[in-house]
């Protein structure tokens, strides 16, 4: 992608067509729905969140469930926060049931999934349908294999996640973890994110990445062990941004199944959590999304 990680001339900036932060969004801008990763809340984006909101574009953030971490619980709370619900129920492949209602008119959405929150994302774009999906956006993000469980993937291809980013955590009842303490969120999940905050920003990296710490959940992990339930990838533009030194999700595998399931591929600079080291970037991708704008050549 051109230009510097938080450079004008995207979205938020109105440089190329999208939002102007100082006007109301073009007509038919559609909704962004972010969806957090394992462990983190809808809070989680709240810089990209509040950067959209000055914009002018629609934008929610739901917490998903994570008590609960089946298919069917996540993309529920997913269609809810696309202002679908339950009329969005599977066909037979998977996707939109025409029986069941599915509103062609209803708001147009962007749908990103961070991280874990890719699964849900995707499954939740085959349930709506182009219709009302103008992109799906993968943000580091674990990408599911239609019919197939990710565990399984996760065992069998070794370069789809960065050993060590889980080092420390703790297991609690049935497939759930958690992380003990902050110390050990910064050591093993957000390893190199107070450095990537302090050498951009100038800010206090160890106390944004130790607020972070406070606000994680223990994670249930039933999602992995189920099949993917659809049978097709969805037929809706796809973005997936690479961030090119993720030590969570690795870089060479983001790319690697950006081509698999052909998406339109971005890669921004530094780690796993963009929405907190780039959120400018990030948001002015996603803003021009929002309205439909052709995304840059890569340099």
């Amino acid at each position: 992608m051109s230009g510097g990680p938080d450079a004008p001339g995207r979205g938020v900036s109105g440089g190329s067509g999208g939002p102007d932060p100082a006007g109301a969004p073009p007509p038919g801008t559609a909704r962004v729905v972010l969806m957090h990763g394992a462990w983190h809340r809808g809070s989680s984006w709240a810089p990209v969140t509040a950067a959209l909101e000055r914009s002018g574009v629609p934008v929610s953030a739901p917490d998903l469930p994570a008590d609960s971490g089946g298919y069917e619980d996540q993309v529920a709370a997913v269609l809810a926060a696309a202002g679908a619900g339950a009329a969005a129920r599977p066909g037979p492949a998977g996707g939109p049931d025409a029986a069941a209602g599915s509103d062609p008119a209803g708001e147009p959405v962007v749908l990103v999934g961070h991280s874990l929150g890719g699964l849900a994302a995707t499954v939740a774009a085959a349930r709506l349908g182009a219709a009302r999906v103008r992109a799906l956006v993968l943000v580091a993000a674990l990408v599911p294999e239609p019919g197939r469980p990710q565990l399984e993937r996760l065992r069998s291809e070794g370069d789809l996640m960065v050993p060590g980013y889980d080092d420390g955590i703790r297991r609690g009842d049935g497939p759930v973890t958690f992380w003990p303490d902050a110390s050990t969120v910064a050591a093993g999940l957000y390893r190199g994110v107070a450095d990537e905050l302090a050498a951009r920003t100038g800010a206090a990296g160890e106390q944004l990445v130790a607020e972070a710490a406070d606000r994680l959940r223990p994670q249930d992990w039933s999602l992995l062990r189920e099949p993917c339930p659809i049978e097709e990838w969805p037929a809706v533009r796809t973005v997936s941004v690479v961030c090119a030194d993720d030590r969570v999700v690795d870089p060479a595998g983001g790319r690697r199944e950006a081509a698999r399931v052909g998406a339109e591929l971005v890669e921004l600079p530094g780690g796993h959590f963009p929405m907190l080291t780039r959120p400018a970037a990030l948001a002015g991708l996603l803003a021009d999304l929002a309205v439909g704008t052709a995304l840059p050549a890569r340099s």
